[in-house]
């Protein structure tokens, strides 16, 4: 099988091994990609680990892991471009007019394997962020549906530090409702107990009375926020 993947052709050449032997520039670039590669994916291993250690990584996992794929991503794909680049401004390799079989020339050979390896890259890439997107969309509907069960039950027994009151402030209804009198409603009104009361009261109905204004400018982003925390 090894054969098969060296033996192919390239222009005057009839193996990759021999178009590597052919020149010493060529072998030069090519052990400067591999070690390239050998440092990027160590500086990776580092870069990853340290970052997991820190507090982004635990507020924000869908965007660390994201920047440490990216990046693995970004240096190889440079590193191999840029090796390609080398070759083709500096003309690495004694160029022969392609004959009537349609062989390519050696630079193009070679140009193709990088570009091989850059597609690759771009493939592995591409499969590590799409299941990174998935999740991070799945997350935001299941943050926003526990958002709006928090807000309607006035917030979630395990908080800490009244969060609810923190966000949102009960607001007295306008219209007296039918179950309270004018003089028991206003009484309520004027200590912290009775307010209490009346933003837990139910109607006959089971109806709750009055309603809540924000306290910050985005309550979801703030809950978000305290409940990472």
């Amino acid at each position: 099988m090894a054969e098969e993947i060296t033996e192919f052709s390239a222009g005057q050449f009839e193996t990759v091994s021999q178009l590597l032997a052919s020149s010493v520039s060529l072998q030069m670039a090519l052990i400067v990609l591999v070690v390239g590669i050998i440092i990027i994916v160590t500086v990776y291993r580092k870069f990853s680990s340290w970052i997991q250690t820190q507090k982004f990584s635990y507020t924000h996992p869908h965007i660390s892991r994201f920047a440490r794929t990216a990046m693995l991503a970004f240096f190889a794909i440079g590193l191999v471009s840029s090796v390609n680049v080398y070759i083709q401004v500096f003309e690495l390799f004694e160029e022969q007019p392609e004959i009537s079989t349609g062989e390519l020339t050696s630079s193009q050979t070679f140009a193709k394997i990088l570009n091989t390896i850059n597609m690759l890259v771009i493939g592995y890439t591409v499969s590590q962020l799409i299941p990174v997107a998935l999740n991070k969309r799945d997350k935001a509907i299941f943050e926003r549906e526990d958002f709006e069960k928090w807000k309607e039950m006035g917030g979630f027994p395990d908080d800490e530090g009244d969060l609810f009151h923190k966000i949102f402030k009960w607001v007295p209804p306008k219209i007296l409702p039918k179950d309270l009198t004018k003089e028991e409603f206003e009484k309520n009104l004027q200590t912290k107990e009775g307010l209490s009361f009346l933003e837990n009261y139910r109607t006959s109905k089971g109806v709750t009375i009055g309603g809540y204004e924000k306290l910050v400018d985005a309550p979801f982003k703030d809950w978000k926020k305290a409940v990472r925390e």
